[in-house]
């Protein structure tokens, strides 16, 4: 059974079960290197994904509802950066407020463009990039390996892939620029930064906006890459297992993309498991519990140890 279930689709589903996770997370630790918390990846996410599906359904082009779900991500991503930028509110009671609008605000534009709840009627999804042939059996050895690359590494979404060089190229600007040094020193001691001339509010400002716009991306990962459809609440908690890969990725693009491997691999795992429940004889509602538990368990292992930066969640006040 060991065999049935360690297969190259579980490593290719694993990718991108972690690609919504690892876009949102990347938008975390970007907007959180700044000094802003964005407890709202979770609600970012929410309003992308049925930005991109109402937008396809309207003009009947996929690439145009990614678009929507981007510039839906931004200005969702402009209200948490007002409240917590301008206004100085609680960071995380912002982000907090923000979910809970976005689970109402896409219930209530669900009823009133499609006159129901519940799921939309479903879009043609964005097809993989790659199509090489790929036989198993009779071929021997080499066959056999050709088969493992190409599922894994070959049979994805143009998300997918956009995530991974996302990551790169992420971790490079942030070590390697002057933005990525403003940004560094943003989080870390904001009022030097203001006192050699660079504004702390535009600085943050950017990083938010670059973080909802990863969100919004990651929403349509989920909705016109993966499902096909957009259904209430369909980011569940995914939002929240972001802001835990990004902890666990200590605050670096790469790490983040690399917990959100780990988190993707233990949702691909639990689809995997629940295929084999009658022979395993536990309750598929463990399963659906692997991802969530590995959560806990990784924040448990990983928050008190890693340091994040020293200014996160406090507002600036010039002067």
């Amino acid at each position: 059974m060991l065999a049935d279930i360690i297969t190259p689709d579980l490593f290719a589903s694993a990718l991108r079960m972690a690609t919504p996770l690892a876009l949102a997370a990347i938008g975390g630790t970007i907007c959180e290197r700044s000094g802003v918390v964005n407890i709202a990846l979770e609600g970012i996410m929410l309003c992308g994904a049925f930005a991109g599906v109402a937008v396809t359904l309207a003009v009947g082009n996929a690439w145009v509802g990614v678009l929507a779900a981007i510039a839906a991500g931004v200005a969702i991503a402009a209200i948490h950066a007002f409240t917590s930028i301008n206004l100085r509110s609680d960071q995380v009671v912002s982000g907090t407020a923000i979910n809970i609008l976005a689970l109402g605000l896409t219930g209530f534009l669900m009823e009133i463009l499609y006159g129901h709840p519940g799921t939309t009627e479903a879009v043609e999804t964005i097809k993989p990039i790659f199509r090489f042939a790929s036989e198993r059996g009779g071929g021997g050895f080499l066959a056999e390996v050709w088969h493992w690359v190409n599922t894994i590494l070959f049979s994805h979404t143009p998300i997918v892939y956009m995530a991974i060089i996302i990551a790169i190229a992420m971790q490079w600007a942030m070590y390697n620029t002057r933005w990525g040094l403003h940004l560094r020193a943003l989080g870390e001691h904001p009022r030097a930064v203001d006192t050699v001339g660079v504004s702390v509010l535009r600085g943050r400002w950017v990083a938010v906006l670059i973080s909802g716009a990863l969100a919004g991306l990651a929403g349509a990962n989920l909705t016109l890459e993966q499902v096909g459809s957009f259904t209430e609440n369909m980011t569940n908690g995914r939002g929240f297992i972001a802001l835990a890969a990004n902890i666990f990725g200590r605050w670096t693009p790469v790490g983040s993309y690399g917990a959100s491997l780990l988190f993707g691999f233990a949702d691909a795992l639990q689809i995997k498991l629940q295929i084999f429940r009658g022979e395993i004889n536990i309750p598929p509602q463990f399963f659906l519990m692997l991802p969530y538990i590995l959560t806990v368990i990784v924040l448990a292992g990983v928050v008190g140890r890693s340091v994040g930066p020293a200014a996160v969640g406090k507002p600036y006040e010039k002067g």
